[in-house]
């Protein structure tokens, strides 16, 4: 199964100096195996784009750096000329010459003919360095045939599968993500955003996973500037991004390998999502971690049990991402409960009582909702080893009540109140225990809110 997080994953945010509660790190990584796309929301300094930066570290595969060349070449009438050949060993680290050179059959104003194709590299200084231009010319006048160093610093190689896009609050179009179509240079103006997506849709890239994480997310109005990437995220349909036939990028496919995580401040100069964006989305909240625990580095809790090999491949169970209602039965239906029940049938018990509830405020749910619950709990129940019986299943549905049912919650005292107590009370046994802690606690948040300050959003 893999060794514990705690070994890999833990210990890197543990070298990083970061502590996240183990639920955390959980349903982050479980929610992006479901969908490709998740909104982390809290105060400024929890931790949200922190997390999803060091996740996307962790498993991004660097290709190795080549620094410099390294050689020495002759003052010669370098002065003059503006450069040297190179050595064939020199290059050869980039450039697999003897692959390249050798016979090749040619035409010549369409005459057939054989030629020997020759790979000669020079390297050109210049003209504006007239510091090295008169340093060479007095060299070459004291002695040609010196050998001087030259090095040759390279661009690095390392491939980093991320980044981090700070949306600005003028965002109203996609071409601050896609880019858009430059009519005075009749070339395709590209966005960092852009390129992450181009190099994830390389076939060698495809089974390596992208993460465009987009910093403060709401600060611009989310509908104006991602509608339509959103809905090719979902439909698997291209997105037009001009009409010039002749040139390249005429249309957009998002690739499955790329993870889309938008982090939410909460604060007064931020936008409410729509629950067009919600309902599409595992939305978690990241809470202040403890100061004495941060400050002590007590990690004793910070321990993960399932199968963390699983949990941290993101692209591995893709095909769950589109399973539909009757493979999720196949796959759930033989699932006890500790008491013996069938969890199929509890799970739609419990989602009729929570839609029934938020139905009442006009927030219910449709499929798509009840999908990604059932996916959720569906890799949850992978993570943990898959059990005939399942003990720890609500500590999951818990994590769905708050990430998939609450988000879009937002109201009055007169339209919210009666709800927010119906919900609360959802979340207790019959002996009034709570079941779902983390749900019950956020719903008691709000209704604190809501009666001091007769409104209440979840986010806000």
């Amino acid at each position: 199964m893999g060794e514990g997080l705690e070994s890999k994953f833990h210990n890197y945010l543990l070298n990083k100096g970061y502590l996240f509660p183990p639920e955390t790190i959980e349903n982050y990584l479980l929610s992006l195996k479901v969908k490709p796309f998740v909104i982390l929301t809290g105060n400024s300094g929890t931790g949200k784009t922190k997390l999803a930066q060091l996740f996307a570290q962790y498993v991004s595969t660097n290709k190795p750096k080549a620094q410099s060349i390294k050689t020495s070449v002759k003052v010669g009438k370098s002065s003059n000329s503006g450069g040297w050949s190179l050595k064939r060993d020199d290059v050869n680290d980039l450039i697999q010459i003897d692959d390249i050179e050798g016979q090749y059959n040619i035409k010549v104003d369409d005459i057939p003919a054989t030629g020997k194709l020759n790979i000669l590299t020079r390297i050109f200084y210049n003209d504006e360095n007239q510091e090295l231009k008169n340093h060479l010319s007095h060299l070459a006048k004291d002695d040609p045939q010196k050998r001087i160093d030259l090095e040759i610093e390279l661009p690095s190689t390392e491939n980093l599968q991320y980044k981090i896009i700070p949306v600005g609050a003028n965002w109203t179009e996609n071409r601050h993500i896609l880019g858009f179509y430059n009519l005075i240079t009749e070339s395709y103006q590209k966005t960092p955003s852009l390129e992450l997506i181009l190099d994830a849709q390389k076939v060698e890239n495809s089974n390596l996973p992208h993460f465009l994480i987009l910093d403060e997310m709401n600060l611009s109005h989310v509908e104006r500037y991602f509608a339509d990437f959103l809905s090719a995220l979902e439909s698997g349909e291209t997105i037009p991004l001009h009409s010039q036939e002749d040139k390249i990028i005429n249309e957009l496919k998002i690739p499955k390998n790329l993870l889309v995580v938008g982090t939410v401040n909460v604060d007064e100069t931020t936008y409410m999502f729509s629950p067009k964006v919600l309902d599409r989305a595992n939305t978690l909240e990241f809470e202040t971690y403890s100061a004495r625990n941060y400050m002590k580095n007590i990690t004793k809790l910070e321990t993960l049990k399932g199968n963390t090999e699983y949990l941290e491949n993101p692209l591995q169970d893709m095909e769950v991402r589109n399973y539909d209602i009757n493979k999720l039965g196949q796959v759930l239906g033989d699932i006890q409960t500790p008491d013996g029940n069938k969890l199929w049938e509890i799970l739609g018990d419990e989602l009729e009582n929570f839609q029934e509830a938020l139905k009442k405020a006009g927030f219910d749910f449709g499929f798509r909702v009840i999908n990604e619950i059932l996916r959720f709990m569906y890799v949850a129940w992978k993570y943990e080893k898959q059990p005939s019986k399942w003990i720890n299943w609500e500590r999951y549905f818990d994590a769905q009540i708050k990430q998939k049912m609450l988000p879009k919650l937002h109201g009055s005292e007169r339209v919210l109140g009666e709800v927010i107590q119906e919900l609360s009370k959802l979340c207790l046994d019959n002996q009034d225990e709570v079941r779902f802690p983390n749900s019950y606690k956020k719903l008691k948040e709000m209704e604190k809110v809501l009666f001091e300050q007769r409104y209440v959003s979840f986010i806000n």
